[in-house]
């Protein structure tokens, strides 16, 4: 079964440390695939169809589908619109929803740009919550700050078949050592189940 992985915002596979991600991916027996996004100037609505056009309904049906922070979103909103993969893992799924947005710091909105925000505007997690079929692992260190805390426990709440995996003194990044430590024992769970 192939393993995708969609990064953060901006970033590339030498951005951080995803190739340890990859690697586990590969250990567990999944062929991995990391998700190359063009960010700069785009929306999610972008993002979302520049996977679609990399990855056939099929293939993504037939995978695990990951991503971290904005490609958290952009996994979950492929996953809601597109179709259910096999399996969805979220790390550190961003706090950049329609339900968000109004309580978000200026100076992060500012940063998003106009454009991205009112793409997030239009972007609800209740709407696509309910759509989310398959199994779902939403992760989130303990340290990411109480926006992204909220909305991972929130989104916790709201998809019908997820879990929530909360790594102590971990901060906003899918490379820490905690953090790949966490993966593995949850690719190890499914893998005795």
């Amino acid at each position: 079964m192939k393993a995708y992985l969609i990064p953060g915002s901006g970033e590339d596979l030498k951005s951080r440390n995803y190739q340890a991600v990859l690697n586990m991916y590969k250990q567990f027996g999944y062929e991995p695939h990391f998700v190359t996004i063009d960010w700069r100037y785009k929306t999610i609505n972008d993002w979302v169809e520049q996977v679609k056009s990399k990855i056939s309904k099929r293939e993504l049906e037939n995978s695990l589908l990951s991503g971290f922070s904005w490609g958290a979103m952009t996994s979950l909103v492929l996953a809601s619109e597109y179709i259910n993969p096999k399996r969805l893992l979220l790390f550190s799924l961003s706090p950049y929803f329609a339900e968000d947005i109004p309580s978000l710091k200026t100076w992060w909105l500012k940063r998003t740009g106009k454009r991205r925000t009112e793409n997030f505007r239009r972007l609800s997690m209740v709407s696509l919550s309910v759509k989310i079929k398959c199994p779902t692992t939403i992760f989130v260190g303990s340290k990411e700050g109480k926006e992204l805390n909220y909305r991972v426990n929130e989104a916790h709440k709201r998809i019908k078949n997820s879990k929530l995996i909360l790594m102590n003194g971990v901060k906003h990044d899918v490379a820490n050592p905690k953090y790949i430590e966490a993966i593995k024992k949850e690719l190890v769970r499914k893998v005795r189940n």
